[in-house]
C-alpha cells in the first residue's frame, strides 16, 4: 500500500491552526523533507559551473567548491586549496538537500485571525513595520529584541543588526554567546587579558576539558588523537568520547565539580614547586592568595568531591606541569554550570603556572589591544563604537542584562538573550513585546522552554526569519523565507564578503542582509543601510561595532612593562575587575545547587552535541537523519540494570521541572551518576528538564550541565 500524498508547506499553514494547535502538531519539517530530497540534481550530472565559498555550518568554516547547474546545486566538495585543505563533513555534502529541500519556505507567511495566510514580501516587511512602530509607541523602541542562532557565529551580518537595532532606538541585539562560548572568553580575559587558543600541533600534553572537538571541530581530530602517541591526551568529561578512546586519560568528572579539580591540580603544582617562581612573582598577582585558596584541595578532598581519584589527580597535574607544552582545550562542558566563569579562571589559572605564557610555550605572551576604558564607577564603561557615516543616533535604554550581568555585556557588547522571557512575562527590567529570530530556534535551543512559549503567546510581535518552518516559527505571527549561506554572498572565516553566493536563490527567499535593508526602508531608518549590497556594504571602515584601538585610551597598568592586557598588567589570579563588580577575585568553587535525591538519583547532563545534528539543524534533511532517527538518553550500565532498561527501550525521564519521552542507550561510556543527552530535538527537547532560571551569576550562561532527574520505562 502506497503512503499518503504528503501535503505541500502552502497548503499546512493555510489551515486555521491556533498557536497552542500548532506546537502539539508534528514537525512540519521532518515530515516533508523526504520529498525535497528527490527533487536534487544526481550527482553524476555535469556542472555547468563551479564557485568556491566557505561552509557556515560550524565554527571550522570549511573551504568548499559548489557545482552549479543553472540554479540547481548539483554537488559539493571540499576545497583543496583552503585553509582545511578539501575536509568537508557530512553536514557538508549535505548542502544541496538543505538547498532544495521540499520543506523549505517559499513566500513569506503572515498569521491573521489564527491562520497562516502567503503574502508578497512588499506586504510582509509593511505588517512588520506597522506593528513594530505600534510597539515602539507604547513601549518604546528597547521593546523589540533580535536573537541570532548559530549560523550567524562569527558572521558580519551581526554588525549589520547592531546598526538596524540602534538606528530604530533599540540596544537588544542577542546571539549564541548568550549560552556559547562568551563565557570560556571571559573566563580567560579575566585571568590573562584576552581569549586564547593553544596551538594544537606543538602541544605535547593536550588537556580536553568539557570538549569534544572530534564532534565540533573534525579537521582537528587527526592531530589531536596523535597526542596520546606522542605525547599525552587528557580527556576530561562525563562521557567518554571518542577522542578519550583514544586518550592517556579519560576522567569521567562528575558534572559540576570541574572547578574543584582545576583548584586541585593548582595546589599540585604550587606544593611541589613545578612553577617559575621568579617569573611569577614579576608577572602575576594574587600568587601567595591563590596558594592558600587551593590549599584545602587536597587529592583525597577532590576525589570525594569529583569522583576524580586522587593518585590521578597528582598524575595530571605532574603531565600538565612537566611535560609540556601543555594546552588547555575548554569547552560548553565547563561553561554551562553555575560556576562556569570562576571554573574557566581557575583553568586558565592552572595554563598559567604549567608554564603557558613564561617564555617556554609559545605564544610568549598575550599583548593585546587596550582594554574598555575605565571610570571613576565601579564598573567598566563600555567600548565607543564606530561604524560608517551616518551614524544611528544614540541609544537610551540599556541592553537586556546590563544590570543583571553587567560584565557580559562588556565583554561581548550585547543583550543577555536568557533574559527574554522574564522580560516579556514579568517586564524584568523594562517590557520586551517584539522579537525577531534570526536564523534562530530558540524554542528549541535557549533556556526556560515552557516560559519561552508563553512568553511568545504574550508578544505584541514574533517575527522568525528562516529557510525552514521551525518550532519557533508555529507561535510566530510572521515568518520570513531566508536563503540559506550557500544562496547568500560567500562570507568566508576571514570574515570577507564576496559579490556571489554559490547557488542563486531558491523559491522566494532572501538573503538576510536584504530583510534588515528592506525592512529598515519600511521603517523610514533605510539612510542608515546606502549600499546596494553587503559585499559594497563590507569595503565601509569601522562597519563592525567595536571599539577602535587607536581612539580607546588605554587603562594604567601597575607595572612598568605589562606583559598582559589585565587592568595590573600581569597575570591575575585575584582579578581586579572581578572585585571592582562585587564578586571574589580568586576563582572559587561552588558545588551544584541541585544534587541527587531519592526522587531524582541521576545527574542530568543536556547539551552534548549529537553525532547526526548541530544544535536544531538537519532534522529536515533526509541523510542526517538516516544517523540519527530518535532522541536518546545515555545512562550507566548500574544505573539502568535495577530499572530492567536496556538499548533501545522507550523511556519516561523526569525533572523537577518536567518531563519528556525518549529511546534509552545503556553503556559504560558515561560517568555512573549521569544520564546525558542531546539538545536540538523538538519533540525531546531536554531544556524542559532544566531549571528555568539557575545561571552562573558572572555571564548568566545556563546550567545546562548540572540538573537532576530520573529514568524510567514509558507507561
Amino acid at each position: 500500500m502506497s503512503e499518503p500524498k504528503r501535503p505541500a508547506l502552502s497548503a499546512v499553514v493555510r489551515k486555521r491552526f491556533s498557536r497552542r494547535e500548532l506546537m502539539k502538531a508534528a514537525p512540519i519539517g521532518a515530515a516533508l523533507a523526504g520529498a525535497g530530497v528527490l527533487g536534487v540534481g544526481a550527482l553524476g550530472t555535469e556542472a555547468t559551473a563551479a564557485t568556491k565559498g566557505t561552509c557556515r555550518f560550524c565554527l571550522m568554516h570549511c573551504g568548499i567548491i559548489g557545482h552549479t547547474k543553472g540554479a540547481r546545486l548539483e554537488k559539493v566538495e571540499g576545497d583543496l586549496t583552503s585553509r582545511t585543505k578539501g575536509f568537508i563533513c557530512e553536514h557538508g555534502f549535505a548542502l544541496r538537500e538543505m538547498v532544495h529541500s521540499g520543506a523549505r519556505l517559499q513566500h513569506p507567511i503572515v498569521r491573521r485571525a489564527d491562520a497562516f495566510h502567503e503574502v508578497s514580501w512588499d506586504d510582509a516587511l509593511g505588517e512588520v513595520a506597522k506593528r513594530l512602530e505600534a510597539v515602539k509607541a507604547k513601549y518604546g523602541p528597547e521593546a523589540f529584541l533580535i536573537q541570532t542562532g548559530w549560523p550567524m557565529v562569527r558572521h558580519p551580518l551581526v554588525n549589520w543588526l547592531h546598526r538596524f537595532a540602534r538606528a530604530f532606538g533599540s540596544p537588544n541585539v542577542s546571539t549564541v554567546a548568550s549560552l556559547c562560548e562568551a563565557s570560556l572568553r571571559m573566563g580567560q580575559a579575566l585571568t590573562v587579558g584576552s581569549k586564547y587558543a593553544s596551538d594544537v600541533r606543538r602541544v605535547k600534553t593536550m588537556v580536553l576539558w568539557g570538549s569534544n572537538p572530534g564532534v565540533t571541530a573534525p579537521p582537528f581530530l587527526h592531530v589531536i588523537a596523535k597526542k596520546a602517541d606522542g605525547g599525552n591526551l587528557i580527556v576530561i568529561d562525563p562521557v567518554r568520547t571518542g577522542l578519550a578512546r583514544e586518550a592517556t586519560l579519560w576522567v569521567p568528572i562528575r558534572p559540576g565539580t570541574d572547578g574543584a579539580l582545576a583548584l586541585g591540580l593548582i595546589r599540585c603544582v604550587l606544593e611541589n614547586g613545578w612553577y617559575d617562581r621568579s617569573f611569577m612573582e614579576a608577572n602575576t598577582l594574587g600568587l601567595e592568595e591563590l596558594k592558600g585558596h587551593a590549599s584545602r584541595y587536597t587529592p583525597p578532598e577532590v576525589e570525594r568531591l569529583t569522583g576524580v581519584p586522587a593518585a590521578d589527580v597528582e598524575r595530571i597535574a605532574r603531565m600538565m606541569a612537566q611535560e609540556g607544552p601543555t594546552g588547555v582545550w575548554g569547552g560548553l562542558g565547563v561553561e554551562h554550570h553555575e560556576n562556569g566563569v570562576q571554573t574557566l579562571r581557575a583553568m586558565s589559572s592552572l595554563e598559567v603556572l604549567c608554564g603557558r605564557f613564561d617564555g617556554t610555550q609559545e605564544p610568549k605572551s598575550i599583548l593585546t589591544p587596550p582594554g574598555p576604558r575605565f571610570a571613576d564607577e565601579m564598573l567598566p564603561a563600555l567600548y565607543d563604537l564606530g561604524t560608517p557615516e551616518p551614524i544611528p543616533p544614540p541609544v537610551k535604554a540599556r541592553a537586556l542584562g546590563r544590570d543583571a550581568y553587567p560584565l557580559y555585556e562588556m565583554f561581548n557588547r550585547e543583550a543577555q538573550g536568557q533574559l527574554l522571557a522574564d522580560a516579556v512575562l514579568r517586564d524584568t527590567p523594562y517590557p520586551i513585546r517584539a522579537v525577531m529570530l534570526l536564523a534562530s530556534n530558540a524554542l528549541v535551543t535557549s533556556q526556560g522552554t515552557q516560559a519561552l512559549e508563553q512568553a511568545a503567546e504574550k508578544l505584541d510581535l514574533l517575527v522568525v526569519v528562516d529557510p525552514f518552518f521551525t518550532y519557533s516559527a508555529k507561535l510566530a505571527d510572521v515568518v520570513l523565507p531566508a536563503t540559506t549561506f550557500a544562496e547568500s554572498p560567500d562570507v568566508d572565516d576571514q570574515d570577507r564578503v564576496a559579490a556571489q553566493s554559490i547557488v542563486a536563490p531558491q523559491h522566494r527567499a532572501w538573503p538576510d542582509w536584504k530583510v534588515i535593508t528592506g525592512l529598515a526602508k519600511k521603517l523610514g531608518i533605510g539612510q542608515y543601510f546606502p549600499w546596494e549590497t553587503m559585499h559594497e556594504a563590507s569595503k565601509q571602515r569601522h562597519l563592525r561595532w567595536m571599539h577602535d584601538p587607536e581612539q580607546q585610551p588605554r587603562p594604567q597598568p601597575t607595572v612598568a612593562e605589562p606583559k598582559f592586557a589585565t587592568l595590573s598588567g600581569r597575570a591575575e589570579f585575584k582579578s581586579q575587575l572581578l572585585e571592582r563588580a562585587g564578586f571574589p577575585g580568586l576563582p572559587e568553587w561552588t558545588p551544584p545547587t541541585e544534587t541527587p535525591t531519592p526522587e531524582f538519583p541521576l545527574r542530568l547532563v543536556t547539551g552534548p552535541r549529537a553525532r547526526a545534528y548541530i544544535n536544531s539543524q538537519f532534522h529536515e534533511v533526509p541523510s542526517i537523519n538516516a544517523r540519527m532517527r530518535t532522541a536518546e538518553i545515555t545512562i550507566h550500565t548500574s544505573a539502568a540494570k535495577p530499572l530492567g532498561l536496556s538499548t533501545g527501550m522507550p523511556v519516561k525521564v523526569t525533572s523537577p521541572y518536567g518531563a519528556i519521552e525518549l529511546t534509552v542507550v545503556v553503556t559504560d561510556d558515561v560517568q555512573r551518576e549521569c544520564a546525558v543527552m542531546a539538545a536540538g530535538f523538538a519533540d525531546a527537547n531536554p531544556n524542559r528538564l532544566i531549571s528555568p532560571d539557575k545561571r552562573d551569576p558572572i555571564s548568566g550562561f545556563p546550567a545546562f550541565r548540572s540538573g537532576i532527574c530520573r529514568v524510567e520505562k514509558s507507561s
